[in-house]
């Protein structure tokens, strides 16, 4: 089965997000980027879904970002593996959505929000086509 990983340290967020997961993948929820980096040196993944802040959890930290997971992951992933940044952070988001498009991998950003769930469900579906 392919796996997705779910960079998200918002327990409310997440769940919103892991109802637009197709049933055919299997999600993998880091809750913040320490998580998030152990996972993935350990695993290979068809698609990420990258925030950004990643303090809220009891484990997050602030100085470690999307920014930090962004590194390994080109340190990590292969370049078939498709980005969703759906950070709401003005200026992370976009930084990390440069830096990752810049590394060679193919990336999507939007902003979450229920406006989100759309364009989100149709890069599933492109996903799996």
């Amino acid at each position: 089965m392919e796996l997705v990983l779910l960079v998200e340290d918002d327990d409310e967020r997440a769940a919103e997000i892991k109802r637009c997961v197709p049933h055919q993948l299997k999600c993998v929820h880091a809750r913040s980027a320490g998580a998030a980096i152990g996972i993935l040196r350990r695993d290979q993944f068809t698609a990420i879904l990258l925030d950004f802040d990643l303090y809220r959890s009891a484990h997050g930290d602030p100085q470690f970002t999307g920014e930090t997971v962004a590194k390994v992951i080109c340190q990590t992933q292969t370049r078939s593996c498709q980005i969703f940044v759906h950070s709401q952070n003005p200026l992370g988001g976009p930084r990390v959505f440069a830096m990752l498009k810049q590394a060679g991998f193919s990336v999507e950003q939007f902003p979450w929000s229920s406006q989100a769930i759309g364009p989100l469900t149709s890069w599933f579906r492109d996903l799996l086509d």
